[in-house]
């Protein structure tokens, strides 16, 4: 992003949030392009647009699913939305696909539902003209705020990567929603025996989020909790929290410090990794840990899943498309109001998940005491990723929904 840019974007966070994000809104669709009536067939090439650069889940989903539709020999444009104001530019641009171009296509906008008309009128009227817009769309409670049904009317068709997240679709668009799950592989260079090394064969759990996607959402305290309930201060067990963007909300970054103190097993990392890191990271661990009230995917479970990593994680949401008692570790909880400090899902209309810590701190002894358990897991966790996840059934899985 430019030095302008970012000077747009300090300015505009100093205005109040709702406030701010309606006249965003509103001012938007004052010059977004209408998608074209009838809508036009799926046709390729197949244009990913995202903000490619930022190290967000808006980035990674627009990230995978070009990488697997290039590997698959579709026809791909892309449009990197990074220099917008909804993107930032952590990562570089790693895509070597041609940029899009005006004419007849398909456009997979990987861009929040009121944030539609705004990337649209970023692309502007050329590039819209004669292309099928789909929207992919991650929300990750049962219901869509009001402010998302602006998005309605500016897309085709919906693709989602969860049947949670599309029921809450259904109920307000009425067009297509299609189920699409992420497509997930292992970059090359993916090396978990330097981390081992580093934590001298103690039992490893590992959580991460970004703070940018909700503190209270991702729910990084009740993983802390869970962790220390487990195994106190015992250097046996290490715990890495890896946090990203923590001034976002610097009160959640403060909780977090707070909740770990002085423990001398839980170690928070904030520098930015790179995609072999994480994965080395998941692939080191005992135990990935997401303790979450809602989740639209669920990208670090089923990350982990495919290394092999035993998963800990709240049983609701969308996890449970994929996540179960056969292949890893569900946790009970119980519906509370969605009260979010942080503003992004504050709805007390609607009800997430309060995950049962001492059932987590259950999970995390059993795995550390029973190395078959753990085992099981793992193979059984890897099959199914494979199956769900991998590249050639997401490739037959778009092909098929475009029709080409």
């Amino acid at each position: 992003m430019t030095g302008f840019g970012r000077l747009l974007h300090r300015a505009w966070s100093l205005l109040p949030r709702r406030p701010r994000r309606w006249a965003f809104i509103l001012a938007s669709t004052l010059r977004a392009p209408r998608p074209q009536q009838p809508p036009p067939p799926a046709r390729p090439p197949v244009v990913v647009a995202g903000v490619f650069r930022s190290a967000s889940g808006l980035g990674e989903s627009a990230r995978l699913q070009l990488a697997a539709l290039t590997s698959a020999d579709v026809p791909c444009a892309i449009a990197d939305l990074s220099p917008s104001l909804l993107g930032s530019d952590e990562l570089p641009l790693a895509a070597s696909v041609p940029p899009v171009q005006p004419g007849p296509g398909s456009l997979i906008l990987h861009v929040s539902g009121p944030f539609v008309p705004y990337a649209l009128g970023w692309l502007g009227r050329p590039i819209v003209a004669e292309k099928r817009v789909i929207g992919f769309w991650h929300w990750e409670l049962p219901r869509l705020p009001r402010e998302w049904r602006v998005g309605c009317r500016y897309v085709h068709e919906v693709w989602v990567p969860s049947r949670f997240v599309a029921e809450a679709v259904a109920a307000d668009f009425a067009g297509p929603v299609r189920v699409v799950p992420h497509p997930i592989s292992l970059p090359e260079g993916v090396d978990p025996a330097p981390l081992r090394r580093r934590f001298g064969g103690a039992f490893l759990a590992v959580a991460m989020f970004n703070m940018a996607s909700g503190f209270e959402r991702k729910n990084p305290l009740a993983a802390v909790a869970a962790f220390r309930r487990a195994f106190d201060r015992d250097m046996g067990a290490r715990l890495v929290v890896k946090m990203l963007n923590g001034q976002v909300w610097p009160d959640g970054e403060r909780a977090l410090r707070a909740a770990i103190a002085d423990a001398p097993n839980i170690e928070l990392v904030t520098d930015t990794m790179s995609r072999v890191e994480v994965f080395s990271l998941l692939a080191a661990a005992d135990v990935a840990l997401s303790l979450h009230r809602a989740e639209g995917f669920g990208l670090l479970a089923a990350e982990a899943m495919l290394l092999g990593t035993p998963v800990v994680a709240t049983d609701w949401s969308a996890t449970t498309d994929f996540v179960n008692a056969a292949n890893a570790c569900p946790v009970p909880c119980r519906l509370v109001p969605a009260i979010d400090p942080q503003g992004s899902y504050h709805d007390p209309n609607q009800r997430w998940a309060d995950p049962d810590i001492d059932a987590a701190a259950q999970w995390l002894r059993r795995l550390r005491e029973d190395h078959a358990l753990a085992e099981r897991l793992g193979r059984t966790a890897r099959a199914m990723a494979i199956e769900m996840f991998g590249l050639e059934n997401y490739s037959l899985r778009t092909r098929t929904i475009l029709g080409f």
